[in-house]
């Protein structure tokens, strides 16, 4: 049985342990930290470890629709320097290129080392036009996720410091796993509040990477007929080898009840959404409100959209062809808890320790290439984590 301690709600043991060692506790005195993140419990809690190690942490700046508003008030009485901005303007101002130039003017007089953790990829255009004499004051990026892995990967030889990435990790997979039922459980909480069971109906994935995968097994067990859709036909086969429908994608549209994408791309276009039957429910799972195109469904309606619940709204595309879109195109498992802190426990602790390896072995990274984690330090993630499981 686990060990719950009722004095602390705080569940990242290994990142505790990791920034208790004063080598890491060293390394990261002579650093300065920019974070983009969602904005809730688990972050909040890794943001007061590393605080208590002295971290200088520059600036957070929240990802847009995953904002727990009591922890963002909690970060701000705290004094971190919280930065709210919406997806446009993280991508199409200079606020990410102002943050940076300010961590190291800072840095130009001090001499700590910037270092970048992220969610999502926002830095790497910032990065690539940075001047020549500006990378030698950052030590490097860690990024998180696969869109931001394959940002990074567009970039990378534009990019002058080392970028580790824990996107395709083994320990991501774990987090996945969670991810993936909980994108179903915010589901079917959203359609009980209007007296409707997610059970029985035909439900279509797509994208059968490391979260469609799982939320393809989550509908199944709860009993959903579940077909799947990905444009690279070795995940498809992949999932005709599981037990799923597979089909052209047209097809596959017109059946479908509800459609929950995790592409991280834009995976239906308003052409291809015209092809669902009428009442389809749209879902997505990506870290990004572009699985949809719903700048085409605005177009297309020929009536006011319809507002049915806090979280649902109808679009009139064609008569007889409504279609309903869900939170807005944004991820649908941040509405509930997704993962288990302890779970997330595993992807902080390989983001720190890469951060760190940045700091201390530079030259351990190659430049102008995707660096993942050593098998040698994802055994120990495991095995210091299986020391707080009673194993």
């Amino acid at each position: 049985m686990y060990y719950i301690n009722a004095e602390s709600s705080n569940q990242l043991r290994v990142c505790k342990t990791y920034l208790q060692q004063k080598r890491n506790k060293t390394a990261l005195e002579d650093s300065r930290l920019i974070i983009l993140q969602h904005i809730l419990t688990d972050t909040m809690n890794l943001l007061f470890l590393l605080k208590q190690t002295g971290t200088e942490i520059h600036s957070v700046i929240a990802k847009p629709y995953s904002i727990d508003g009591n922890v963002l008030t909690r970060l701000k009485d705290d004094a971190f320097n919280i930065i709210e901005k919406s997806y446009q303007e993280l991508e199409d101002t200079s606020i990410l290129t102002d943050i940076l130039i300010d961590a190291i003017s800072k840095s130009k007089i001090d001499g700590k080392k910037i270092v970048i953790i992220e969610v999502g990829g926002y830095f790497a255009k910032p990065l690539s036009k940075l001047k020549k004499d500006e990378y030698k004051y950052i030590a490097g990026v860690v990024e998180d996720t696969t869109f931001g892995h394959n940002r990074y990967l567009d970039l990378q030889n534009k990019i002058n410091v080392p970028i580790a990435s824990v996107a395709r990790s083994p320990l991501k997979e774990i987090e996945a796993r969670f991810v993936g039922d909980s994108v179903v459980n915010a589901m079917d909480i959203i359609l009980r509040e209007i007296g409707i069971s997610i059970s029985g109906r035909n439900a279509l994935v797509i994208g059968y990477g490391m979260i469609g995968k799982n939320i393809a097994r989550a509908l199944r067990a709860r009993n959903l007929f579940v077909s799947v859709y990905d444009k690279e036909d070795h995940k498809s086969i992949d999932a005709f080898c599981e037990g799923f429908k597979i089909h052209k994608k047209a097809e596959l549209l017109k059946l479908a009840d509800i459609i929950f994408s995790a592409t991280g791309t834009n995976a239906l276009s308003i052409d291809d959404i015209e092809l669902c039957g009428n009442n389809t429910v749209l879902v997505s799972a990506g870290s990004k409100n572009i699985e949809y195109d719903i700048s085409g469904l605005e177009e297309r309606s020929f009536k006011d959209v319809e507002k049915i619940t806090e979280h649902i709204k109808k679009y009139s595309i064609s008569v007889g062809n409504d279609v309903f879109l869900v939170r807005d195109g944004t991820a649908v498992n941040f509405l509930i808890k997704s993962v288990p802190d302890e779970i997330i426990d595993l992807v902080f602790a390989e983001l720190l320790l890469s951060a760190i390896r940045i700091i201390k072995e530079p030259t351990q990274f190659e430049l102008h290439k995707i660096n993942i984690t050593p098998d040698i330090n994802l055994s120990a993630i495991a095995k210091d984590w299986l020391k707080h499981a009673n194993y």
